[in-house]
């Protein structure tokens, strides 16, 4: 049965498009652009580590260390008009390291417990443009609103996050990934419904973001569905985008399932990386059919990606149990033998644009 707050934040997330318009008013100006006319993001980042968001400009300085150090230790001792005095402090154009602001962020979420005060201080360092955000920044502020079941701020800050960087909906997106990482599904779904009823537009890192927090969180009908609406919204799926839908599939057994996508992936012209063939080596071997599992092995390596051992052992596994105990040894020689490097985390982590 679901508890209280659960039941409250899912009548939210149902009643997003008219909590919008009544706490909000008329007289926003949100996004519609056409997806057509959206410029593509190209800088590739790894998830789920964010690289840092660092836009100075040439008039603008970040402080130096015992600078900073003051600024923050009188915001520190001030915390009621923190936000006042972090403006103030940008119009002098000296800006925070992301560490020195996370500092600030953490003092006004758990030290008074104050959602207002969080989302001011969210408020002035986006709308500067030039105060770095790292990931640990948007944790914090996930980890914030994760303690309320009131979900106005919240709407009230994205809103207000979205109109200051729209188009690019690189900020939004990292503030969904936190939430999703946090494990706040359900405010994460919500933020992304406001995106819709506002008409901000999703871009492709939105709906991959979406992706994986619907999948990790095994609602893989709902993960189906979203794919499918990305796709009827004229954004073409990527290989981040298939890798999602595939490797949550193969987690719950979904073969079948995940046969279908990988062939629809290569219909669409999308190459399959590292991430890809692991997941179909893994669901072809488990679903015994270890000969196109053990074809893809040999395609993976002709394309020179560096398998790992997992993949041998998953091959290797899963040959034995076939009973083709040869074909196991066989791999298992050329695996203790192979005198390259075998795939490591740092190559599992999923190449994603935002």
């Amino acid at each position: 049965m679901l508890s209280a707050s659960s039941r409250r934040l899912r009548c939210y997330i149902a009643a997003a498009s008219d909590l919008c318009a009544s706490n909000f008013g008329p007289n926003s100006a949100p996004n519609r652009y056409p997806i057509h006319k959206r410029m593509p993001l190209s800088t590739p980042l790894d998830k789920p580590l964010f690289s840092t968001i660092s836009s100075f400009i040439s008039n603008s300085r970040a402080s130096s260390f015992s600078e900073e150090d003051a600024i923050v230790n009188q915001i520190l001792s001030d915390l009621e008009n923190a936000a006042p005095l972090l403006e103030s402090s940008y119009k002098k154009r000296v800006f925070l390291s992301s560490k020195a602001f996370n500092r600030v962020l953490v003092a006004a979420a758990s030290e008074r417990n104050d959602l207002s005060l969080v989302s001011q201080l969210v408020h002035v360092a986006v709308a500067s443009r030039r105060q770095p955000l790292n990931s640990t920044c948007f944790l914090t502020v996930a980890k914030a609103f994760a303690k309320s079941d009131d979900c106005g701020e919240l709407l009230r800050l994205t809103k207000q996050v979205m109109e200051i960087t729209s188009p690019n909906m690189t900020i939004i997106n990292r503030v969904l990934f936190a939430f999703g990482e946090c494990g706040e599904i359900d405010k994460a779904l919500l933020i992304f419904a406001q995106m819709k009823a506002l008409n901000f537009v999703p871009d492709l890192y939105t709906h991959n973001t979406i992706l994986e927090i619907l999948g990790c969180a095994g609602r893989i009908d709902d993960m189906l569905g979203q794919f499918g609406s990305m796709k009827e919204a004229g954004i073409d799926p990527d290989v981040v985008s298939y890798n999602a839908v595939l490797n949550n599939l193969r987690k719950l057994g979904k073969f079948d399932i995940c046969l279908f996508y990988f062939g629809e992936m290569g219909e669409n012209g999308v190459q399959p990386d590292l991430l890809t063939y692991t997941a179909m080596i893994e669901s072809l071997g488990r679903s015994g059919n270890v000969d196109e599992s053990l074809r893809l092995f040999s395609e993976m390596k002709v394309r020179r990606i560096r398998p790992s051992v997992y993949v041998y052992r998953s091959l290797i596994s899963n040959l034995k149990k076939m009973g083709k105990v040869d074909l196991a040894l066989k791999l298992m020689e050329e695996m203790n033998s192979c005198d390259t490097e075998f795939a490591g985390p740092t190559d599992f982590k999923r190449n994603k644009r935002l």
